[in-house]
């Protein structure tokens, strides 16, 4: 993985106007910064595709930059089955990490209701094309619930020992919340998640958060976001600090 995953944030919503929608593009959509896979299992009878392309002027994950402080091309492709299975992928040009350039990453699960939860189950791999040794894999539960016209969503996320990331495992936790504005095209959202282990930058406990909103039109989808993190010898690691990130993003 690079020196510590950050948040992305280019907004990907079925519906701008429905706090759950059926179906929401993108591996981990690019709404999310938690780098989890995110929708709902569908209701229909038959196999679904999305695809989605964005940009983005800072690629974050987990509130560090992926690239460097510049913009970033991202696309996604997901196939959702009526029994609740999908697949996909998902990719970004990132800041040269190792000899590589982009990122890659596969993921599949599992997706149901259980009472009014929406429930995720699945497992995620990053890819770094042209760099040796630094592939990594994830395993990750996500909770979703209607409250109202809002969406509160909690969720973990264990990386366990592996050759790329030395000794130890690792574990993310988050919460998340959006909601419609009354009257208005626009979704607020917020995100506070929780690292430690190996994925931190520097070894100790990295705290991140975003706080932005979406505006859909036909088939892009605008969003502005701030986002953060917060860790132990933050400023000795050269890191971008917080910023106001700005995408646009297309579902087909």
């Amino acid at each position: 993985m690079l020196d510590a995953k950050a948040a992305v944030v280019a907004f990907v919503p079925s519906n701008p106007t429905a706090a759950g929608s059926e179906q929401a593009s993108g591996p981990r959509p690019n709404r999310n910064p938690d780098a989890i896979p995110d929708g709902k299992a569908t209701n229909g009878c038959k196999i679904n595709i999305s695809v989605n392309a964005s940009a983005v002027s800072d690629y974050r994950f987990r509130g560090v930059t992926q690239s460097a402080g510049h913009a970033a091309v991202q696309g996604s492709v997901e196939v959702t089955s009526p029994v609740g299975l999908y697949t996909g992928a998902w990719a970004s040009s990132i800041a040269a990490y190792e000899g590589a350039h982009a990122e890659l990453d596969f993921y599949g699960g599992y997706r149901t209701k259980v009472t009014s939860i929406d429930l995720d189950i699945g497992v995620i791999s990053y890819l770094y094309p042209g760099a040796d040794g630094t592939s990594s894999a994830e395993v990750y539960v996500a909770g979703a619930r209607d409250v109202g016209d809002a969406t509160a969503k909690l969720g973990i996320s264990y990386t366990p020992q592996q050759a790329a990331l030395g000794p130890g495992n690792g574990v993310y936790v988050f919460a998340e919340a959006e909601k419609p504005l009354p009257g208005l095209p626009l979704m607020v959202r917020s995100h506070i998640g929780r690292e430690t282990g190996v994925n931190t930058v520097t070894g100790t406990p990295k705290l991140d958060w975003l706080l932005g909103a979406d505006a859909r039109t036909g088939p892009a989808t605008i969003s502005l976001a701030w986002v953060d993190a917060r860790y132990r010898g933050r400023k000795g690691q050269h890191q971008y600090g917080g910023s106001v990130v700005a995408a646009v993003a297309f579902d087909f």
